[in-house]
């Protein structure tokens, strides 16, 4: 396993293109990244996770912004507007998946659950690499880490970790926005005030 400064975004990087699984802190708690595009990371993450790739549990797909969501989503303008209001942030909305867009993963799925992260390194690693799949890191049933140490001990099987601070204890508030009336189904460190 190898351990990363934010500074060096370029093996970071390279860690990511070859399939493997990369340890990052965001605002939230630690996460496992893979490249969305990236079949072998996703098998070594879902393998990992001892997750079903059609589970119940999915991955959430991290952007850098916004407008990149009606790439892989169908976002209705109030949707969208709800999304500029949050974004960057704690939270993960869940929207259709649009019918044109491929993916391995995404390919068993209608919905797709998109996060933009208001993280400066997570920002500029989704732009070098593209959207990326991502997980909270803890082993399965377990609460997630929030150091590069904690991770390292209790997860040493992924590739990589990029050393940082998280910003809390609790994993990103989940509203599903799929249907007329939205509905929240995590509680974590952001308060929804509106839907409008």
């Amino acid at each position: 396993m190898r351990l990363y400064s934010q500074s060096d975004l370029k093996n970071a990087s390279a860690t990511l293109q070859r399939g493997g699984i990369l340890g990052v802190p965001t605002e939230t708690v630690y996460g496992l990244a893979v490249r969305a595009d990236n079949e072998k990371g996703i098998k070594k993450l879902l393998e990992l996770k001892d997750r079903p790739i059609d589970g119940e549990k999915a991955l959430t797909m991290m952007l850098a912004d916004v407008d990149q969501m009606k790439d892989y989503a169908v976002v209705e303008r109030r949707n969208m507007n709800f999304a500029r209001h949050y974004f960057p942030g704690e939270l993960t909305i869940i929207l259709p998946k649009r019918d044109d867009y491929k993916n391995y993963y995404f390919d068993r799925r209608d919905t797709i659950g998109i996060r933009i992260p208001a993280h400066e390194y997570m920002l500029r690693l989704i732009r070098e690499n593209g959207p990326l799949l991502v997980t909270s890191a803890n082993p399965r049933g377990e609460v997630p880490c929030r150091s590069a140490q904690e991770l390292r001990e209790r997860m040493p099987k992924i590739d990589a970790i990029v050393r940082g601070t998280c910003g809390g204890s609790l994993p990103s508030t989940v509203v599903d926005l799929c249907s007329s009336e939205p509905r929240s189904l995590r509680q974590g460190g952001l308060l929804i005030v509106h839907y409008a």
